[in-house]
C-alpha cells in the first residue's frame, strides 16, 4: 500500500496520540516519542494486523525488563520476571495502541479490522523493515519502547 507515504506525517502523529493516550489513560504515566535506543535485546513483540481497507501491521517491541516495569504499570501489581502476565499485558499494550491509532482514522480508513494481538519472545532483537512503513520509539519514566507500523 503505497497511499500510506502521503498520510505518513499525519499517520505518526495519530500514533504518539494513541501511545500518549493509552499511557496516561491505563497507566497513569507521561509517554513521550523517544530517540532509537539501540538493540532491544532481547525482547517481546506484540503484533496486530490491520484488514480491509488498510491492511499491515502495528508491532509493539520491548526489553523484557521494559515489559515487566510496563506490565506492573497496567496491572498495579508487581509481577516476577518470566510471569506470563507480563506477555499479556504487552499483548493488550498493543492492542489498545492499535486501536487508539485506528480510531484516529477517517470514515474512509476507518473500515479496516484488527486481529487480536499475538506475542512472542525473542532472544535476539527483531528485524523489522521500515521501506513500507514506520518505526517510532517512545521513553516513559526512563523505559523505552518501540513500535512498528507496516503497510
Amino acid at each position: 500500500m503505497m497511499a500510506w507515504r502521503n498520510k505518513q506525517p499525519e499517520w505518526i502523529a495519530r500514533l504518539d496520540s494513541a501511545v500518549s493516550e493509552v499511557f496516561e489513560m491505563m497507566l497513569a504515566r507521561d509517554c513521550l516519542p523517544a530517540e532509537r535506543s539501540g538493540s532491544i535485546s532481547p525482547c517481546i513483540s506484540a503484533r496486530i494486523l490491520f484488514s480491509g481497507a488498510i491492511c499491515g501491521e502495528c508491532v509493539l517491541f520491548a526489553s523484557e525488563s521494559v515489559a515487566q516495569v510496563t506490565a506492573n504499570a497496567l496491572l498495579g501489581q508487581t509481577s516476577a520476571p518470566g510471569d506470563p502476565m507480563t506477555v499479556d499485558a504487552i499483548g493488550e499494550l498493543c492492542n489498545m495502541i492499535a486501536g487508539g491509532w485506528k480510531s484516529k482514522l477517517g470514515s474512509d480508513e476507518a473500515g479496516c479490522a484488527i486481529s487480536p494481538p499475538s506475542v512472542s519472545i525473542h532472544n535476539s532483537g527483531i528485524e523489522v523493515s521500515s521501506e513500507c512503513g514506520f518505526q517510532r520509539f517512545y521513553s516513559f519514566e526512563g523505559n523505552v519502547f518501540g513500535v512498528h507500523m507496516n503497510f
